[in-house]
């Protein structure tokens, strides 16, 4: 029994609570009830509909401000893949709806600032008879023929990390895991080393407000891993250490 205006209201909160919806889109007004979508795509002609662009920095998802930097030649994003966005091509115009590359780009720019885990784009060599965007979760890396862009974001809160503690965990639900290469998986997490996936860990926690402190796997594993932990209470762990984020 709710009004359309109050579902819009739904919808928006909803929108502004999932980092892949770039905006809404309404059914026109002469149907006989009116419906409202969230969508991950960019505006298109649609006679009778009305819709609504998600902005991350004025928007409703107003506390998130990123920025993007120049293009890296001869780069990718490692990490693991978030998104996908295939361009037009000769061969399959229909793709995409046809919309060109620097259209894409433009989504697929939205799309990353607008999800926590997005560390940056790369792009697909241009001699190829398509291109695409791919949203990364990791940090730059040698890859002939590919340009990739690192996103800067920041909080309007402001919030830092204490000290280090030694032999010490975290209680409370693991929002995300990182594991660093090892000497029988060099591949894992693109060759990263551990204190480049510290800096992730960091960044990732900084940006999730669940997340109250990170805590590593002992030195002496043949691999390392991060964890971004939700409870804000330490525990005894041998060998471990946390890091308490306080805002």
């Amino acid at each position: 029994g709710r009004t359309f205006s109050q579902n819009v209201e739904l919808c928006r909160k909803e929108c502004s609570a999932n980092p892949s919806c770039a905006g809404l889109q309404y059914s026109p007004t002469s149907w006989n009830h009116q419906e409202c979508f969230l969508m991950d795509g960019a505006p298109y002609s649609r006679a009778g509909w009305t819709s609504e662009v998600f902005n991350c920095e004025a928007g409703f998802n107003a506390n998130r401000k990123c920025n993007i930097g120049s293009k890296l030649s001869g780069k990718g994003i490692g990490g693991k893949k978030l998104r996908q966005i295939t361009t037009s091509s000769l061969s399959h115009p229909e793709w995409m709806k046809g919309r060109t590359f620097d259209q894409n780009v433009a989504i697929c720019k939205e799309a990353c600032t607008a999800n926590p885990s997005c560390a940056g784009l790369q792009y697909s060599p241009t001699y190829w008879d398509h291109q695409e965007c791919f949203l990364m979760d990791g940090a730059p890396y040698s890859r002939t023929g590919w340009t990739s862009q690192v996103f800067s974001c920041g909080l309007t809160s402001k919030c830092s990390y204490d000290n280090y503690q030694s032999g010490k965990g975290f209680s409370g639900k693991v929002l995300r895991q990182i594991t660093t290469k090892s000497l029988s998986h060099p591949e894992w997490m693109g060759g990263r080393s551990f204190n480049e996936n510290v800096d992730i860990c960091k960044k990732d926690c900084m940006l999730n407000p669940d997340c109250h402190g990170l805590q590593f796997s002992p030195t002496y594993w043949d691999h390392q891993e991060c964890f971004l932990m939700d409870g804000n209470s330490r525990y005894s762990r041998s060998g471990w250490k946390s890091l308490a984020k306080n805002c």
